[in-house]
């Protein structure tokens, strides 16, 4: 199963219809990162947060919100 990780400053979708859509396409939605993490979901992949820089080390993939959207639709 796709497991996403969804940072808090999404701006073209709300973070909770964005988890709902996972969950209702048979995927998974984690509250931290880890290192069976497939996707970030963010509107700002460069930043640089510790959540993001863990992220990064663990080889998590970054997509933007308008290609998670492509992905679920």
């Amino acid at each position: 199963m796709i497991k996403f990780f969804f940072s808090k400053d999404l701006k073209s979708i709300d973070r909770d219809e964005a988890k709902k859509k996972v969950l209702e396409n048979g995927g998974i939605v984690r509250e931290e990162i880890s290192n069976d993490l497939w996707y970030l979901v963010t509107s700002n992949p460069n930043a640089s947060s510790e959540k993001f820089k863990r992220a990064r080390n663990l080889g998590v993939t970054f997509i933007n919100e308008l290609d998670f959207l492509k992905m679920i639709e």
